[in-house]
């Protein structure tokens, strides 16, 4: 009875795990992006981008491919799949998001990255993570000369303040229970720095913003390399060969 009972279990384990968002990368391989583009999706973890362009009062709003590096004329933060990243603008009122979201939320083991470029620190450009009811359960903020985290459960505040016009981020986040996860933030380019802590919730959805005081390049804001790993069939795998693994201990 007791050995029926730790097969149910973990064969229901290894059946959550294998319901969960797939491997997959999503990164700006394409020459557009586009509302309700997935074209530059391997695999199946993500649905189509919802990109949202608000203008405001005479401000500017809007999405594009292109070379990260020009956030600084050529020598900014290199983020690119081979060549090019998603670029995203919001000045002078204007505002732009980017929505993608995960075919179902992250399960127990599994993790979400991407990279994020920037240079000028004007209004507010960063990423919300949210849950599955579109709770931020994080969020990074580039703005009034510093980038911080916000609505974490611990390691919120300032990652470092310090200025390069050639700063690239890779934000990770590692679902290390149902009810929440560890994230990581290493900065690249003119300054390395890294920082981390936990969240509370599953991860399931991202919305990445741009609302710069000025325009220009410098101002854009650049992501790349959406990631799911590992794949969930996989998980599966492993799962089956440990149950048998304790099966055959037990005869």
């Amino acid at each position: 009875m007791k050995q029926t009972l730790i097969t149910m279990t973990l064969l229901s384990a290894i059946t959550a795990g294998a319901s969960a968002a797939t491997l997959g990368v999503n990164s700006a391989t394409a020459a557009s992006w586009n509302d309700g583009d997935n074209t530059n999706t391997s695999g199946t973890p993500f649905g189509n981008w919802s990109l949202v362009a608000n203008p405001g009062q005479g401000g500017f709003a809007g999405f594009f491919t292109g070379d990260s590096k020009d956030l600084d004329t050529g020598s900014g933060a290199d983020i690119n799949s081979p060549s090019t990243s998603f670029g995203m603008f919001g000045n002078q009122g204007g505002n732009a998001d980017a929505f993608l979201v995960l075919s179902s939320a992250l399960s127990v083991g599994q993790s979400l990255s991407f990279d994020l470029g920037v240079n000028f620190r004007n209004g507010n450009k960063g990423v919300d993570i949210r849950d599955g009811s579109d709770t931020v359960i994080f969020n990074f903020n580039i703005g009034t000369d510093d980038h911080v985290v916000n609505n974490a459960t611990t390691g919120n505040g300032s990652t470092g303040n310090a200025y390069s016009a050639n700063t690239a981020f890779n934000l990770s986040f590692t679902q290390t229970s149902v009810g929440g996860g560890n994230w990581t933030i290493n900065r690249s380019g003119g300054t390395t720095d890294s920082d981390s802590g936990t969240y509370t919730g599953a991860v399931a959805s991202l919305k990445l913003y741009n609302g710069a005081d000025g325009g220009g390049a410098a101002n854009n804001l650049f992501a790349n390399s959406f990631t799911v790993v590992p794949e969930p069939s996989s998980a599966a795998l492993l799962g089956l060969a440990g149950l048998a693994l304790i099966l055959r201990r037990r005869k």
